[in-house]
């Protein structure tokens, strides 16, 4: 059987590389990497034996055509996902997400290639909806970001309408796990400072709420939308939120670092940021019928894991 060709966007990423490792188990892919290096991420240094990276930045490469051209599925996990930086500059947040995304989906269509599975959010994207949320809830997002997320989902309906191009949207919830470092994420942070006995930042009064999800539970819904896309013949847009349907608090977060390392840790409070969700947690049983996912990874059980992972590789100790 011909090797199926997969080309990861945001190659370099820490989804991306989770994911590449995941993949290169499985036989039969064909796995190649784009990545615009931006993020200035080390984690290529992990996957150079397994997976040849292109330095490319999609919105502007002439040479895309060439480089996606006989691929049978894309994984497009490149974007801007801070929240506080979309609002700092929408329009660059916009060209890097909304209008990249467009671009691949173009240059898609001009070289047949056929699938796309594509990183969304679920917070950000569903705003001050009432959790939980599923796919009939309404879009409703209150950041550039989650506006853009939203620009992108639009898009590929569109494409998968007009051109045939079959496209499987993946809501995620809050990711965290290994190779995070260039992350700025709250867990990394709270995770850094309890390391270098700094206090940490609370926006707001710390109960507003997140759906806290593994990496390793994202890249098994990711690669069970590649199989479902690689044996679906007819065109189709699906979208899916992947989740654990569990909110947690900054402050039971703040807590459970402060549990296992057995650090105080200072919390100096701060007034709410524009355009941050209140409260967030996803219902994913559609993506447990079709999908048949379902997240394995225990967040109490896997902090800890993170926080000795960051320790060891960001402080050498």
């Amino acid at each position: 059987m011909k090797s199926k060709k997969i080309v990861i966007t945001g190659a370099e990423g820490f989804i991306a590389t989770n994911l590449i490792f995941k993949l290169s188990n499985i036989k039969g892919y064909n796995l190649f990497g784009l990545d615009s290096s931006i993020a200035q991420s080390s984690n290529k240094n992990f996957t150079k034996d397994i997976i040849k990276i292109e330095k490319i930045d999609i919105s502007s490469s002439e040479n895309l055509l060439n480089l996606i051209d006989g691929a049978d599925l894309i994984v497009h996990l490149a974007a801007k996902g801070n929240v506080i930086e979309s609002i700092s500059n929408p329009l660059e947040n916009f060209n890097s997400n909304a209008y990249s995304t467009l671009v691949l989906l173009e240059t898609m269509r001009k070289a047949n290639v056929q699938n796309i599975v594509f990183a969304s959010t679920g917070g950000a994207l569903m705003g001050n909806t009432v959790p939980p949320v599923n796919e009939k809830s309404l879009p409703a997002p209150i950041s550039p970001y989650g506006a853009s997320k939203l620009c992108c989902e639009g898009y590929l309906s569109s494409y998968a309408n007009s051109f045939n191009i079959n496209s499987i949207t993946l809501r995620f919830g809050n990711v965290y796990g290994n190779f995070s470092s260039h992350k700025k994420g709250v867990i990394n942070k709270w995770i850094r400072n309890s390391i270098k006995n700094k206090p940490i930042e609370i926006f707001g009064d710390g109960k507003s709420t997140r759906d806290y999800i593994h990496v390793d539970d994202i890249c098994d819904g990711i690669i069970a939308s590649i199989t479902r896309l690689l044996n679906n013949k007819s065109h189709t847009f699906e979208r899916y939120h992947l989740g654990n349907n569990q909110e947690i608090s900054l402050i039971e977060l703040s807590n459970i670092i402060e549990e296992f390392s057995k650090k105080t840790l200072l919390r100096n409070f701060k007034g709410l940021r524009e355009g941050e969700v209140i409260r967030n947690c996803a219902d994913y049983s559609l993506a447990k019928k079709i999908l048949k996912f379902k997240p394995k990874k225990e967040f109490e059980k896997e902090i800890p894991k993170l926080y000795e992972w960051i320790r060891i590789n960001e402080f050498n100790y």
